[in-house]
């Protein structure tokens, strides 16, 4: 009975993406017939902005018959950093992490197989999950470096999850960008069929070459549509959209972006399929409040898949999150990053968290939570209260650091 409706379910899901595939192939035809289509812009040099020295050095390294590109900043005697971007995406949109981490860490911000200035490879399976996490794993090794700390987005997250349960050895924290557990996502974009509607993008992504001709039509007008929000908000300026226009010129630079978005699995999960096990690197979730596809209920319930984990919310759906909360948000790291690992407080502790601990940690964090979303009321009774923002605070503290929960969550 599962095998049939698995088989059902990939029957339906493949139907859409013809659906969805043969509605867009019309629209681009009825669009072209009426001269709805402006011819792409020569861009033959690349902006200011993506020469700017202050954002690091410029370097290609080969890896097994792959040249990849990334930019260098900081001293190589810090920790490294090795910041993982999504699609589509390149290196570039770590520009406002670079510079803030550089004084203190080795920062590395690669451009993923098929990014940026990257290497290419043409077949969607060459950018399986397991695939790229080995390329990040070479590159670490390469550096020189035994492990790193993790800063991905978006499915740069999942690859970041896939290295903390595949190569722990290699991942010393994990930040995380609006990417909860994978299963988590799974089991969310399942739960109804409005969730499942929402992801109809990834139905028609299956199609070869229509796709990459929908993200190239019009100048790639799929970046302005991308970057709206956050240039009305002033996150971005005109000139690095200009970047990102600039790195997707031609319908080729879409291959590989797309390829990645191709390997997200949102396939049912089997009654069968076991749970996943709990990684024990110290991990920081930052997930937006506002997105209807993944809510922040779902950094909640991926906090169970996670030994030692913080989670952080900010406004806005956080997908982009380090563009659009930079400052705030890069104090939030540095303070994680640079945090002591968790150590027992006594001898008579046991060397790992319990699961009393575990659960009264993940407890502590929804309040922590409730609590920061109420300081500003608690601001504006502070006089009256007779300091009651300031009792509240070193309550939780104190909570924590008896629980010794404080370096958990």
């Amino acid at each position: 009975m599962a095998d049939f409706r698995s088989r059902l379910m990939r029957w339906m899901e493949n139907l859409l993406a013809l659906l969805y595939g043969g509605v867009i192939a019309m629209y681009l035809l009825w669009a072209w017939f009426r001269g709805a289509f402006r011819r792409s812009q020569t861009r033959d040099a690349p902006p200011a902005c993506l020469l700017d020295p202050n954002l690091g050095i410029h370097r290609f390294i080969k890896l097994q018959n792959l040249k990849l590109h990334y930019v260098e900043a900081g001293s190589p005697q810090g920790p490294l950093v090795l910041m993982i971007h999504g699609a589509p995406d390149f290196w570039f949109t770590w520009r406002k992490q670079i510079p803030a981490f550089a004084n203190d860490f080795w920062v590395i911000a690669v451009d993923l197989r098929g990014c940026g200035d990257s290497d290419v490879p043409r077949w969607r399976s060459k950018y399986g999950t397991s695939v790229v996490a080995e390329d990040i794993i070479n590159l670490i090794r390469i550096l020189g470096r035994k492990n790193a700390h993790l800063l991905c987005a978006g499915i740069g997250g999942q690859i970041g999850w896939h290295l903390a349960y595949h190569y722990p050895e290699f991942v010393s924290k994990m930040v995380l960008i609006h990417s909860p557990h994978p299963y988590v996502i799974r089991q969310q974009v399942r739960s109804s069929w409005a969730s499942y509607l929402r992801i109809w993008y990834l139905f028609f992504l299956r199609l070869p070459i229509l796709p990459e001709i929908a993200a190239h039509v019009n100048d790639s007008a799929l970046i302005d549509k991308m970057f709206q929000p956050l240039l009305k908000n002033k996150s971005v300026t005109e000139e690095e959209i200009e970047a990102y226009k600039f790195i997707f010129s031609r319908r080729e630079d879409w291959i590989g972006p797309l390829h990645h978005l191709r390997q997200i699995s949102v396939s049912r999960i089997s009654t069968s399929e076991a749970l996943p096990g709990v990684i024990t690197k110290p991990t920081l979730l930052v997930m937006g409040d506002d997105d209807s596809l993944l809510p922040l209920d779902t950094a909640y319930k991926s906090a169970e898949y996670v030994e030692r984990i913080s989670i952080k919310p900010l406004p806005g759906t956080g997908y982009s999150a380090h563009v659009s909360h930079a400052a705030s948000l890069n104090q939030i790291i540095g303070e994680f990053l640079r945090e002591m690992p968790w150590r027992p407080l006594s001898l008579l502790e046991p060397s790992q968290p319990s699961l009393v601990g575990r659960v009264m940690g993940a407890g502590l964090a929804v309040m922590s939570n409730t609590y920061n979303r109420t300081t500003e009321a608690l601001e504006m009774t502070r006089a009256l209260q007779g300091g009651l923002y300031e009792v509240a605070q070193a309550s939780l503290k104190v909570a924590e650091s008896s629980l010794g929960l404080g370096d958990m969550y």
